[in-house]
């Protein structure tokens, strides 16, 4: 890890207990190879996340890329887990939203994901909360 990320840990970490998630995560999207792979977490149960690449529509993190908005996810079973996104299935998330992060040109660099290991749905203000998040990623270098 190098210092970026740890710094990127550190936040995810203040906005993990300011919104009350149980895991949040950051992605880089490189879209000249159009993979996302996630580069940051906190309240992971595992490593597994560092060695996780998704594609533009391919699970909740694909789908903010392809449709350029917030999404939010409810599963409550593993299988359900398996067909929306490996990181729900990893981290064993019941509840997962996640927001794209843009660059000052409004392209998709990123994206920010928060998320719940009970069934507890994310509110409007909780979304907002995690929409004004993904503007501190926007300004950092990327470290991919």
């Amino acid at each position: 890890m190098n210092a970026g990320e740890a710094e990127w840990e550190h936040y995810l970490s203040e906005l993990r207990q300011h919104i009350e998630c149980d895991f949040c995560a950051l992605a880089l999207y490189d879209a000249s190879s159009r993979q996302i792979r996630w580069i940051a977490a906190s309240g992971n149960i595992n490593e597994k996340f560092r060695y996780m690449v998704n594609r533009p529509g391919q699970g909740i993190s694909g789908e903010v890329i392809r449709i350029g908005r917030t999404v939010q996810r409810t599963c409550t079973s593993d299988e359900q887990r398996r067909s929306v996104d490996s990181i729900m299935l990893a981290e064993r998330l019941v509840v997962a939203a996640a927001t794209p992060v843009r660059t000052e040109d409004n392209e998709t660099m990123g994206i920010l994901l928060m998320g719940r290991r009970i069934g507890a749905i994310y509110t409007t203000p909780e979304l907002a909360m995690l929409e004004k998040a993904a503007t501190y990623f926007s300004r950092k270098p990327e470290t991919a």
